[in-house]
């Protein structure tokens, strides 16, 4: 167990429970199983373990991708890798930099609507990589 007391109260009348627990985005909603929580039997308050937490983040991230109606974290991976590219050249490719898809596909960051749609665009239209590589947008002056 990650606590030992509450860190609001400070009872040691804590104990370990696993629960499903319901998030709501733009009226949606997205229940997750097998949620590892700390609940304080004194003051009532519950915490979240940090394992919980990263892995409710990951599916929260790409719960609210899809309601924004962005490709999600699997998606991006299904994309990258079906047109033969690493993480680090995709983002080269694409703008973002080296760890943009990265971070993109393990959520731990939303990709903008731009980014988005030229993920579709290049996964729609294959010979799009070929242009933007002869066209490297990143030496012209304006």
């Amino acid at each position: 167990m990650e606590f030992e007391a509450c860190p609001v109260c400070g009872s040691k009348n804590i104990e370990m429970q696993i629960t499903s627990e319901v998030f709501e985005y733009k009226g949606h909603q997205k229940t997750i199983d097998g949620c590892e929580k700390i609940v304080c039997k004194d003051c009532e308050e519950d915490f979240f373990t940090d394992e919980t937490s990263k892995r409710n983040e990951k599916i929260i991230r790409d719960f609210h991708r899809k309601i924004d109606g962005l490709l999600t974290s699997s998606e991006i991976v299904i994309i990258r890798t079906s047109l033969g590219f690493t993480q680090k050249a995709f983002g080269e490719l694409l703008g973002g930099g080296p760890k943009a898809f990265a971070k993109y596909e393990s959520c731990v960051l939303t990709q903008s609507r731009a980014m988005d749609n030229l993920i579709r665009i290049v996964d729609a239209v294959p010979r799009s990589i070929e242009f933007l590589t002869d066209h490297d947008v990143t030496e012209r002056v304006i």
